[in-house]
Protein backbone atom coordinates (compact mmCIF):
# COMPACT_ATOMS: atom_id res chain seq x y z
CA UNK A 1 0.00 0.00 0.00
CA UNK A 2 1.53 3.14 -0.91
CA UNK A 3 1.89 5.91 1.51
CA UNK A 4 0.70 8.85 -1.19
CA UNK A 5 -2.97 7.75 0.07
CA UNK A 6 -2.64 8.96 3.24
CA UNK A 7 -0.86 12.41 1.96
CA UNK A 8 -4.42 14.11 2.65
CA UNK A 9 -5.20 12.42 6.16
CA UNK A 10 -5.29 15.09 9.06
CA UNK A 11 -5.35 14.16 12.59
CA UNK A 12 -6.62 16.06 14.96
CA UNK A 13 -4.01 16.66 17.62
CA UNK A 14 -5.85 16.06 21.15
CA UNK A 15 -5.97 18.30 24.57
CA UNK A 16 -3.97 17.55 26.95
CA UNK A 17 -4.27 18.97 30.28
CA UNK A 18 -1.16 20.32 31.68
CA UNK A 19 0.47 18.52 34.49
CA UNK A 20 -0.33 20.26 37.42
CA UNK A 21 3.09 21.02 39.55
CA UNK A 22 3.01 19.86 43.66
CA UNK A 23 4.62 21.97 46.13
CA UNK A 24 5.16 21.02 49.47
CA UNK A 25 4.76 23.11 52.65
CA UNK A 26 7.93 22.68 53.89
CA UNK A 27 10.36 21.54 50.71
CA UNK A 28 8.95 23.92 48.46
CA UNK A 29 7.25 27.13 50.33
CA UNK A 30 9.59 27.68 53.19
CA UNK A 31 12.66 26.93 51.35
CA UNK A 32 11.95 29.17 48.50
CA UNK A 33 11.04 31.99 51.63
CA UNK A 34 14.09 31.09 52.91
CA UNK A 35 16.67 31.55 50.18
CA UNK A 36 15.17 31.54 46.91
CA UNK A 37 18.87 31.12 45.88
CA UNK A 38 19.48 27.91 47.38
CA UNK A 39 16.10 26.61 46.40
CA UNK A 40 16.67 27.30 43.13
CA UNK A 41 20.35 25.34 42.90
CA UNK A 42 19.70 22.37 45.23
CA UNK A 43 15.89 22.02 44.44
CA UNK A 44 15.25 23.17 40.73
CA UNK A 45 18.70 22.44 39.49
CA UNK A 46 19.33 19.30 41.46
CA UNK A 47 22.98 20.08 42.44
CA UNK A 48 24.25 17.94 44.85
CA UNK A 49 25.34 19.81 48.76
CA UNK A 50 28.28 18.78 50.35
CA UNK A 51 27.04 18.63 53.30
CA UNK A 52 23.88 16.99 54.97
CA UNK A 53 24.15 16.93 58.45
CA UNK A 54 20.61 18.52 58.65
CA UNK A 55 19.42 16.11 56.41
CA UNK A 56 20.63 13.31 58.38
CA UNK A 57 19.31 14.84 61.76
CA UNK A 58 15.77 15.09 60.58
CA UNK A 59 15.19 12.00 58.86
CA UNK A 60 16.63 9.61 61.44
CA UNK A 61 14.26 11.86 64.08
CA UNK A 62 11.67 11.20 62.10
CA UNK A 63 12.02 7.46 60.77
CA UNK A 64 12.95 6.16 64.55
CA UNK A 65 9.41 8.21 65.78
CA UNK A 66 7.57 6.48 63.09
CA UNK A 67 8.75 3.06 63.87
CA UNK A 68 8.30 3.54 67.75
CA UNK A 69 4.10 4.27 66.01
CA UNK A 70 4.05 1.31 64.51
CA UNK A 71 5.59 -0.70 66.94
CA UNK A 72 2.87 0.12 69.39
CA UNK A 73 0.13 -0.59 66.61
CA UNK A 74 1.54 -4.19 66.16
CA UNK A 75 2.94 -3.28 62.37
CA UNK A 76 6.46 -4.18 62.91
CA UNK A 77 5.54 -6.85 65.18
CA UNK A 78 2.22 -8.25 66.54
CA UNK A 79 3.58 -9.52 69.35
CA UNK A 80 4.75 -6.58 71.14
CA UNK A 81 0.92 -4.51 69.73
CA UNK A 82 -0.18 -1.99 72.51
CA UNK A 83 3.07 -2.31 74.00
CA UNK A 84 5.76 0.88 74.99
CA UNK A 85 8.81 0.26 72.99
CA UNK A 86 11.75 -0.45 75.39
CA UNK A 87 15.04 1.23 75.56
CA UNK A 88 16.34 -1.36 73.47
CA UNK A 89 13.52 -1.47 70.57
CA UNK A 90 14.53 2.39 70.10
CA UNK A 91 18.37 1.44 69.59
CA UNK A 92 17.81 -1.20 66.79
CA UNK A 93 15.40 1.01 65.24
CA UNK A 94 17.67 3.77 65.08
CA UNK A 95 20.78 1.74 63.66
CA UNK A 96 18.00 0.21 61.19
CA UNK A 97 17.49 3.82 60.35
CA UNK A 98 21.31 4.55 60.58
CA UNK A 99 22.00 1.56 58.41
CA UNK A 100 19.69 2.69 55.65
CA UNK A 101 20.85 6.19 55.50
CA UNK A 102 24.53 5.32 55.57
CA UNK A 103 23.51 3.43 52.22
CA UNK A 104 22.56 6.31 50.96
CA UNK A 105 25.79 8.35 51.86
CA UNK A 106 23.93 9.99 54.48
CA UNK A 107 25.83 10.01 57.34
CA UNK A 108 26.23 12.59 60.84
CA UNK A 109 29.08 14.57 60.74
CA UNK A 110 29.89 13.40 63.96
CA UNK A 111 29.27 11.17 67.52
CA UNK A 112 28.09 13.86 69.35
CA UNK A 113 25.29 14.96 67.34
CA UNK A 114 24.68 10.89 66.73
CA UNK A 115 24.37 10.60 70.69
CA UNK A 116 22.21 13.72 70.97
CA UNK A 117 19.95 12.15 68.27
CA UNK A 118 19.53 9.35 70.37
CA UNK A 119 19.38 10.43 73.37
CA UNK A 120 16.41 12.68 72.58
CA UNK A 121 14.43 9.83 71.33
CA UNK A 122 15.07 7.65 73.98
CA UNK A 123 13.92 10.76 76.28
CA UNK A 124 10.78 10.97 74.06
CA UNK A 125 9.91 7.66 73.99
CA UNK A 126 9.65 7.19 78.05
CA UNK A 127 7.99 10.50 78.65
CA UNK A 128 5.42 11.15 75.71
CA UNK A 129 4.63 7.34 74.62
CA UNK A 130 2.92 6.19 77.19
CA UNK A 131 0.22 9.22 76.74
CA UNK A 132 0.77 9.64 73.35
CA UNK A 133 1.19 6.33 71.43
CA UNK A 134 -2.21 4.91 72.58
CA UNK A 135 -4.24 8.34 71.33
CA UNK A 136 -2.55 8.04 68.00
CA UNK A 137 -4.83 7.71 64.83
CA UNK A 138 -2.21 7.77 62.21
CA UNK A 139 1.23 8.84 61.43
CA UNK A 140 2.95 9.96 58.18
CA UNK A 141 0.00 11.39 57.54
CA UNK A 142 -0.30 12.47 53.74
CA UNK A 143 -2.68 15.54 53.14
CA UNK A 144 -2.59 17.24 49.32
CA UNK A 145 -5.45 19.11 47.94
CA UNK A 146 -5.54 20.14 43.60
CA UNK A 147 -6.99 23.64 42.77
CA UNK A 148 -6.50 25.06 39.31
CA UNK A 149 -3.06 25.43 39.05
CA UNK A 150 -1.16 23.31 41.40
CA UNK A 151 -0.80 20.37 44.22
CA UNK A 152 -0.98 21.77 47.93
CA UNK A 153 1.06 18.80 49.49
CA UNK A 154 1.91 18.34 53.35
CA UNK A 155 3.19 15.38 55.82
CA UNK A 156 1.48 15.45 59.01
CA UNK A 157 4.09 13.71 61.29
CA UNK A 158 0.73 12.21 63.99
CA UNK A 159 -2.82 12.83 63.50
CA UNK A 160 -3.73 12.48 67.36
CA UNK A 161 -6.95 12.02 69.44
CA UNK A 162 -7.93 15.35 71.23
CA UNK A 163 -9.16 15.41 74.38
CA UNK A 164 -10.58 19.15 74.39
CA UNK A 165 -14.23 20.06 75.00
CA UNK A 166 -14.71 21.68 71.47
CA UNK A 167 -17.80 21.87 69.35
CA UNK A 168 -17.59 18.95 67.43
CA UNK A 169 -19.99 20.30 64.56
CA UNK A 170 -17.24 22.90 63.89
CA UNK A 171 -13.75 20.61 64.74
CA UNK A 172 -12.60 17.27 64.43
CA UNK A 173 -11.55 16.23 67.93
CA UNK A 174 -7.83 15.71 66.34
CA UNK A 175 -4.36 17.09 67.16
CA UNK A 176 -2.12 17.73 64.29
CA UNK A 177 1.57 17.27 65.56
CA UNK A 178 4.81 18.02 63.78
CA UNK A 179 7.87 16.97 65.11
CA UNK A 180 10.90 19.26 65.16
CA UNK A 181 14.75 18.41 65.76
CA UNK A 182 15.66 21.78 67.39
CA UNK A 183 15.85 23.53 70.60
CA UNK A 184 13.13 25.54 71.10
CA UNK A 185 13.18 29.14 68.76
CA UNK A 186 14.18 32.06 71.32
CA UNK A 187 11.77 34.38 70.54
CA UNK A 188 13.60 37.27 71.73
CA UNK A 189 15.80 36.41 68.90
CA UNK A 190 14.89 37.88 65.26
CA UNK A 191 16.48 34.99 63.38
CA UNK A 192 14.41 32.55 66.00
CA UNK A 193 11.04 34.57 65.81
CA UNK A 194 10.88 34.54 62.05
CA UNK A 195 11.78 30.56 62.28
CA UNK A 196 8.81 30.18 64.94
CA UNK A 197 6.68 31.68 62.13
CA UNK A 198 7.39 30.12 59.48
CA UNK A 199 6.90 26.74 62.09
CA UNK A 200 3.63 28.27 62.65
CA UNK A 201 2.69 28.92 58.87
CA UNK A 202 3.61 25.46 58.20
CA UNK A 203 0.57 24.33 60.63
CA UNK A 204 -2.06 27.05 59.72
CA UNK A 205 -1.77 25.43 55.85
CA UNK A 206 -2.08 22.02 57.58
CA UNK A 207 -5.29 23.19 59.23
CA UNK A 208 -6.59 24.30 56.26
CA UNK A 209 -5.37 20.83 53.98
CA UNK A 210 -6.83 18.70 56.91
CA UNK A 211 -10.35 20.62 56.82
CA UNK A 212 -10.73 20.53 52.91
CA UNK A 213 -10.17 16.68 53.50
CA UNK A 214 -11.83 15.94 56.24
CA UNK A 215 -14.53 18.38 56.46
CA UNK A 216 -14.11 20.53 59.71
CA UNK A 217 -10.74 22.17 61.52
CA UNK A 218 -8.49 20.29 63.81
CA UNK A 219 -8.59 21.10 67.41
CA UNK A 220 -4.99 21.69 67.56
CA UNK A 221 -1.73 22.06 66.12
CA UNK A 222 1.14 20.91 68.04
CA UNK A 223 4.85 21.77 67.51
CA UNK A 224 7.33 19.28 69.67
CA UNK A 225 10.91 20.43 69.46
CA UNK A 226 12.41 17.33 70.25
CA UNK A 227 15.94 18.60 71.34
CA UNK A 228 14.57 20.44 74.12
CA UNK A 229 14.52 17.05 75.91
CA UNK A 230 18.53 17.04 75.99
CA UNK A 231 18.14 20.13 78.13
CA UNK A 232 17.74 19.08 82.01
CA UNK A 233 16.78 22.90 82.01
CA UNK A 234 14.11 23.15 79.58
CA UNK A 235 10.72 23.28 80.42
CA UNK A 236 8.93 23.12 76.90
CA UNK A 237 8.90 21.55 74.30
CA UNK A 238 5.90 22.33 73.16
CA UNK A 239 4.23 25.12 71.02
CA UNK A 240 0.33 24.62 70.38
CA UNK A 241 -1.64 26.48 68.36
CA UNK A 242 -5.46 26.67 68.97
CA UNK A 243 -7.11 26.23 65.76
CA UNK A 244 -10.76 26.63 67.41
CA UNK A 245 -9.61 30.36 68.23
CA UNK A 246 -11.06 32.76 65.87
CA UNK A 247 -8.21 34.56 64.95
CA UNK A 248 -6.26 32.01 64.16
CA UNK A 249 -8.93 30.63 61.55
CA UNK A 250 -8.22 34.34 59.85
CA UNK A 251 -4.07 33.31 60.30
CA UNK A 252 -5.12 30.25 58.01
CA UNK A 253 -6.60 32.11 55.18
CA UNK A 254 -3.53 34.99 55.50
CA UNK A 255 -1.43 31.84 55.06
CA UNK A 256 -2.81 30.54 52.32
CA UNK A 257 -2.82 33.56 50.62
CA UNK A 258 0.95 33.96 51.30
CA UNK A 259 1.56 29.89 49.94
CA UNK A 260 -0.82 31.35 46.27
CA UNK A 261 2.05 34.18 46.55
CA UNK A 262 5.02 32.19 46.66
CA UNK A 263 4.07 28.97 44.15
CA UNK A 264 3.67 32.26 41.13
CA UNK A 265 7.19 33.89 42.63
CA UNK A 266 8.90 30.12 42.09
CA UNK A 267 7.08 29.89 38.84
CA UNK A 268 8.51 33.46 37.44
CA UNK A 269 11.54 32.28 38.80
CA UNK A 270 11.66 28.94 36.66
CA UNK A 271 10.42 30.53 33.60
CA UNK A 272 13.67 33.01 33.93
CA UNK A 273 15.44 30.23 35.76
CA UNK A 274 17.07 33.32 37.99
CA UNK A 275 17.19 32.44 41.54
CA UNK A 276 18.29 35.92 43.11
CA UNK A 277 19.86 35.72 46.82
CA UNK A 278 17.93 37.28 49.40
CA UNK A 279 17.66 40.75 50.21
CA UNK A 280 20.30 42.10 52.47
CA UNK A 281 17.58 42.68 55.39
CA UNK A 282 15.74 39.03 54.80
CA UNK A 283 19.02 37.35 55.28
CA UNK A 284 18.61 34.31 56.81
CA UNK A 285 20.44 33.21 59.63
CA UNK A 286 23.86 31.84 59.89
CA UNK A 287 23.28 28.39 60.37
CA UNK A 288 21.84 28.10 57.20
CA UNK A 289 24.36 30.45 55.41
CA UNK A 290 27.32 28.83 57.50
CA UNK A 291 26.53 25.35 55.74
CA UNK A 292 25.23 26.51 52.42
CA UNK A 293 27.45 25.78 49.65
CA UNK A 294 27.26 28.88 47.60
CA UNK A 295 28.39 31.24 50.18
CA UNK A 296 31.02 32.17 48.88
CA UNK A 297 29.91 33.44 45.84
CA UNK A 298 27.05 34.52 47.34
CA UNK A 299 25.89 38.38 46.31
CA UNK A 300 24.25 39.36 49.73
CA UNK A 301 26.99 37.58 51.66
CA UNK A 302 30.41 38.72 50.09
CA UNK A 303 31.42 40.08 52.84
CA UNK A 304 30.65 37.91 55.62
CA UNK A 305 32.73 34.61 53.70
CA UNK A 306 36.02 35.37 52.68
CA UNK A 307 38.09 32.82 50.28
CA UNK A 308 41.21 31.45 51.61
CA UNK A 309 43.59 29.52 49.99
CA UNK A 310 46.38 26.81 52.18
CA UNK A 311 49.57 26.28 50.79
CA UNK A 312 51.71 23.28 51.44
CA UNK A 313 55.35 23.88 53.78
Amino acid sequence: MSWSLYSELKVQPQDHEGIKEKYSVTSDILSFQLCRRQYGFFAIRKYQPAHVVQMWYGTIIHQVLDKLHMHYLGLLNPDVKNIIPTDDYVKRYFEEVEDSLRARGIRAINNQIRDTAIAALLEFNRKEGPNLYPNVIDSECNLQISNQDYILHGVVDVLKNSSENIDTSIYDPVEIWDYKGSRFPNKNNKTDRKKLNDYEFQMLVYGELYKIKKGKYPAKGVLYFINELTNPKSINQVHVIDFTRPYNIERIKQAMKSFSETVRNIEDCKKNDRWDPPDEDKLPGDETCDICDLRWSCPSRRNHYTMRSYTSK
